[in-house]
């Protein structure tokens, strides 16, 4: 395995957790009480984003090569 693929391999993990995180704040803060003003579900979105848009911005950069 090339160090190009286990790089890319490790960023689509991580961009994984972080949308799975996120998804899990959003619900332990809704199922809190908490509601769509609340610091929790700013986190939880603002997880799901970064992680979503790593995701997206790595298969636009690999150009479906893998």
């Amino acid at each position: 395995m090339s160090g190009q693929r286990i790089y890319a391999g490790a960023v689509r993990a991580f961009s994984v957790a972080f949308v799975a995180i996120g998804l899990l704040v959003l619900v332990v803060t809704l199922a809190g009480g908490g509601g769509p003003a609340s610091l929790g579900f700013f986190l939880g979105l603002a997880f799901v984003v970064i992680g979503a848009g790593r995701l997206w911005a790595g298969a636009r950069m690999s150009g479906g090569r893998e």
